[in-house]
């Protein structure tokens, strides 16, 4: 969705939610003045600004009738590229005065390869469902509570890609072991719970709420975002901004 498209639609969920404009920016951590240019079609925003208001608007774009054209575009682009193949080894396949057993073995071949294709195409399609992404990144906040309770530190780290960044913080993942190992010594969580999520095929942002424990005595809670991105089978934090109630 390209502007001035984009715009009217932050602007009309926005609406919808019975949000103002500075109540928005708030939940985003963006300016009013960024927020109006968007929504006036002046600026594109960026994929991780796009991605909060969206979340924050609880809107799944990657649900939207948009990118379900594109996937099956996808699809349809390569499940036709492997039939001209076919095509062109079902027309040889005629001519069987010459290599008749050969040829019959390559055209089993390719119809098992174009099976494999198709499998593999739709099964990739569905396999990143929401349900699936919100069980594994609620299983990974859970050991993530286990591990800092616990001072395990590097284990944390196994969450996070090489490049992440807690935002207004720092960035890469010396500086997080760094903040997190101090930031052990001063309180143990309590929960770390989903309150929404928005999932593509290998992008998800997550909103939800943190409660933790002083060691000082009482408690404390907020909310935080955090973007997670698919890589090498595997979901890894990639940036997080957390803000405290």
């Amino acid at each position: 969705m390209n502007q001035p498209d984009l715009g009217r639609k932050i602007a009309e969920l926005r609406k919808a939610k019975g949000f103002t404009q500075d109540e928005l920016v708030e939940k985003c951590n963006i300016s009013v003045r960024t927020l109006q240019r968007i929504e006036a079609g002046d600026v594109s925003p960026r994929s991780y600004t796009l991605k909060i208001i969206f979340a924050a608007l609880d809107y799944d774009i990657y649900d939207s009738p948009e990118n379900t054209s594109g996937k099956l575009d996808k699809i349809l682009f390569i499940v036709s590229k492997w039939l001209g193949q076919l095509y062109k080894y079902l027309i040889d396949l005629f001519n069987l005065k010459t290599n008749k057993m050969k040829k019959i073995t390559v055209l089993s071949s390719a119809v098992l390869v174009v099976g494999f294709v198709l499998f593999s195409v739709c099964t990739e399609s569905h396999a990143q469902t929401k349900a699936n992404v919100t069980k594994i990144i609620e299983k990974s906040n859970k050991e993530y509570i286990r591990w800092f309770n616990d001072g395990k530190i590097d284990s944390i780290m196994t969450q996070y890609r090489d490049d992440a960044c807690l935002v207004a913080k720092g960035c890469g993942k010396s500086f997080i072991h760094d903040y997190l190992s101090s930031e052990s010594r001063r309180y143990r969580f309590k929960e770390l719970s989903i309150l929404s999520i928005s999932i593509s095929d290998s992008i998800a942002v997550e909103k939800g709420r943190w409660v933790v424990s002083l060691y000082s005595g009482g408690d404390f809670e907020g909310e935080y975002l955090t973007e997670w991105h698919l890589s090498k089978g595997k979901w890894l934090m990639v940036n997080g901004i957390s803000d405290s109630k």
